[in-house]
């Protein structure tokens, strides 16, 4: 495998008025490489107004700003990165809430899951934003998604405590945009095929 800084790099957009995320999967290895924090007991420093018992809450980056995650397209064999503006993140995580997606959750992005509901969703706003510092999370750039959920579906649960699942990933219709790592030839013959598989439409 190449290094990731010499791959081709695809901007993930909004470009289309289906371009959003429509659900959020429950994986066990989320593509932003960092994984959830679970609340789960009275020894936890903290809380949402529950104390003394399980809370049953989890808190994990949805999408981090600017960060290149690996790809592979078996079709073509080819590496290359994909990643996400924080100007895209932020119009995302709106579309999220007010298309009612929200309600939408998965297990390893097959199968719909119950009882998972989503309690916060907030944009982190600077190198200093409580959020980070709360729960404990580090490096995560200006502009990345960060969402809590409360679980309150038992097998889920347990899943999270034994690492079966390890964070969150969204599920999404979004448009490319080919970066720095594509000639204009490469480009011109993305336009080309397109325009084919428009007119083969």
């Amino acid at each position: 495998m190449k290094k990731l800084e010499d791959l081709k790099e695809v901007e993930l957009i909004i470009n289309q008025e289906e371009d959003m995320v429509t659900a959020m999967g429950f994986v066990e290895f989320p593509a932003t490489e960092v994984n959830l924090v679970y609340f789960n007991d009275e020894k936890s420093n903290y809380t949402f107004g529950v104390e003394d018992k399980e809370q049953g809450i989890i808190v994990s980056p949805a999408l981090i700003a600017e960060k290149r995650i690996y790809r592979y397209d078996p079709r073509t064999n080819e590496e290359y990165t994909v990643y996400f503006s924080a100007e895209t993140i932020g119009e995302l995580s709106q579309s999220f809430l007010i298309s009612n997606n929200f309600k939408n959750t998965t297990e390893q992005h097959e199968e719909q899951v119950n009882d998972i509901d989503l309690i916060y969703s907030w944009i982190v706003q600077n190198d200093q934003d409580q959020i980070m510092t709360k729960y404990g999370f580090k490096d995560i750039a200006i502009g990345s998604w960060i969402v809590a959920y409360k679980i309150n579906n038992e097998d889920i649960k347990a899943k999270i405590k034994s690492g079966e699942i390890g964070g969150i990933s969204i599920e999404a219709f979004l448009s490319e945009k080919y970066d720095k790592h594509s000639s204009p030839d490469e480009d011109k013959i993305q336009q080309i095929k397109d325009l084919l598989n428009g007119i083969e439409k």
